[in-house]
């Protein structure tokens, strides 16, 4: 490999494969845009968390449609694309494919307000997931190749930040927007915000060299796929942040239409109070988990997995808590400490894949992660809350949106050994 300096970013110099010991400004200034632009991608999905009770009331939908709508609907076609685009990835330009899966997500996400009923709404959630099935495979393969592992995590921290950011953000402006003037305009709005961002992409980021060696192997899809299977601690990681998924997806989806019906909170008290929270405990979480499997690694690799494990573990009697919380005020105050140790988990769990990958394999890899988080997670952790509360309403009335809530945390629980267990076989596995 050589060591000449490399950029993504513009100005940018003549970019090359390996990263160097010193980080240049151009990777950083990549990360920055690849932190934005997570950061739009994660306002759609808290703009339909937030908007899931109008939206009921406006077409007439029950519980199990919210679910699929929040979930099921969006990982359709992110499953499916997935791995096609994370093959792409490998071998074309990450950058271009970047640009036009975001200008497909901002299409689909504006077109999802123009939805008059289920079927419609549910076949553009469809297409918002083709538009996000591209990005993160791509963005996690450029990371590798612009940061060197000792600092991967910090750097994935940083992009997942965006998310948090978004979230925020996305849960305060569309919580204003849905109470002012509606869900539909709301989303309509944060699909055409991000337009701009396809062509700051564009204009401004240059694909970076590959490495000598990601060039040489041309390896069969399926050939991929199966290494990857034959290498326990990634497989370990990749049930347990499906599980972590589910939970914190059912989350995400209800928690708002939680305060709305048990605690009678308004979409903008919301946005403000819930989406503050949220974005602190998030955005702290993420970068200093980051930081502390970066001062853990340098005594024991081993703790790339186990950082997470640690994390989870502090989280789950917190988020217990939360749900059983007679004030919303409680709720909000133990939602920013639960998921300040809950996101610690995330960008270390991204980080230790990488450990575990090649070059040539890495967007593919996160493709996998993607596949088996959404189906279980995404797909299933909205509907399974939707499908209990509406099962538990004879029984528990109101309040049965609490109780699904309550029962879906326990999937921390596997996923917890799960990190354990990955941790213990790590060693043999890094490759990166």
């Amino acid at each position: 490999m050589t060591s000449e300096p490399r950029t993504l970013g513009a100005p940018a110099g003549p970019p090359l494969a390996s990263p160097p010991a010193r980080i240049s400004a151009g990777s950083w200034y990549a990360l920055s845009v690849f932190a934005l632009l997570n950061m739009f991608s994660n306002m759609d999905r808290t703009a339909l968390s937030i908007l899931l009770e109008p939206i009921r009331l406006d077409l007439g939908l029950n519980n199990q449609e919210l679910g699929l709508v929040s979930g099921m609907a969006f990982v359709a076609l992110y499953v499916t694309c997935g791995f096609p685009l994370a093959w792409a990835a490998d071998r074309a330009s990450r950058v271009k494919l970047l640009a036009a899966c975001l200008g497909v997500w901002s299409v689909m996400t504006a077109l999802c307000g123009l939805a008059r009923n289920f079927p419609m709404l549910f076949l553009a959630r469809m297409g918002v997931g083709v538009g996000e099935a591209g990005c993160n495979p791509a963005v996690h393969s450029l990371i590798g190749d612009l940061f060197p592992r000792h600092r991967r995590a910090v750097a994935i921290g940083v992009f997942q930040a965006g998310a948090a950011f978004g979230s925020s953000v996305g849960l305060y402006l569309i919580g204003f927007i849905g109470q002012e003037y509606g869900w539909r305009m709301a989303l309509q709005v944060v699909g055409l915000a991000a337009a701009p961002v396809v062509l700051l992409v564009l204009l401004t980021l240059k694909e970076p060299q590959r490495p000598p060696s990601h060039a040489e192997a041309r390896e069969p899809f399926m050939g991929a796929i199966g290494a990857m299977l034959r290498r326990r601690p990634f497989v370990y990681l990749m049930v347990s942040f499906s599980l972590i998924t589910l939970a914190s997806a059912a989350g995400s989806a209800w928690i708002p239409t939680f305060l709305l019906r048990s605690h009678g909170m308004t979409l903008a008290q919301i946005g403000g109070w819930y989406g503050a929270a949220s974005a602190v405990g998030s955005m702290s979480g993420l970068v200093l988990g980051g930081v502390i499997v970066n001062r853990m690694m340098r005594r024991d690799p081993r703790w790339e997995c186990w950082v997470p494990a640690a994390g989870y573990t502090i989280s789950l009697p917190l988020y217990l808590l939360m749900i059983l919380s007679p004030q919303w005020w409680m709720v909000v105050l133990l939602n920013c400490v639960a998921t300040f140790f809950s996101a610690m988990g995330g960008s270390t769990t991204f980080a230790a894949v990488q450990s575990f990958t090649e070059p040539r394999r890495r967007a593919t890899a996160i493709a996998m992660m993607g596949f088996a988080s959404a189906l279980v997670g995404q797909g299933g952790g909205p509907y399974f809350v939707g499908l209990l509360t509406d099962l538990l309403l004879p029984v528990s009335g109101d309040e049965s949106l609490r109780y699904a809530l309550l029962i879906s945390q326990a999937m921390f629980v596997p996923a917890i050994v799960g990190y354990v267990v990955a941790g213990l076989h790590s060693a043999k596995a890094q490759v990166a």
